[in-house]
C-alpha cells in the first residue's frame, strides 16, 4: 500500500461525476477527488479524467484499517510533475508523414469545395 507523501502511478478503472478510483501496482486503489484535481474550478470532472488512462499522483492519506488511499494531482509539486512524465527522444526513422501525405488531397478537395459555397 502506498504512503502518505509517495508520488505514485495509478491507473484509473472507474469514473464517477466527482472522482475517479485508481489502481496502482501493488494492487491496492485510490480515490482522486474532483477538488484534487486542480488549483482552478473543474466544472466537468471526466472531461481532464479518463477510464483506462494512467496518472501520476501523491498520497495525501491512507487509512490502514479501511485500506483507504486518497491521492492528489494538485498538490503534487510543479519539480515531482515534470519528473513523473517519462521523456524519451524520438528516433527519426520512427518519424511518419504517411498518413498526412494519404489525407492531404482530400482536405484540399474538401477545403475547395467549402470555399466554393
Amino acid at each position: 500500500m502506498p504512503k502518505v507523501g509517495e508520488i505514485v502511478e495509478g491507473t484509473v478503472v472507474k469514473v464517477y461525476p466527482s472522482y475517479a478510483i485508481l489502481l496502482f501496482d501493488d494492487g491496492s486503489t485510490g480515490l482522486l477527488h474532483i477538488s484534487e484535481l486542480s488549483h482552478s474550478y473543474v466544472h466537468n470532472f471526466s472531461k481532464y479524467v479518463t477510464a483506462g488512462n494512467i496518472y501520476s499522483v501523491k498520497v495525501i492519506s491512507v487509512d490502514e484499517e479501511k485500506k483507504d488511499v486518497k491521492v492528489s494531482i494538485k498538490q503534487m509539486s510543479q519539480q515531482d510533475r515534470h519528473r513523473s512524465q517519462e521523456k524519451r527522444r524520438i528516433d527519426p526513422d520512427e518519424v511518419s508523414f504517411n498518413a498526412l501525405k494519404e489525407k492531404l488531397p482530400e482536405w484540399i478537395e474538401e477545403a475547395n469545395k467549402e470555399n466554393e459555397k
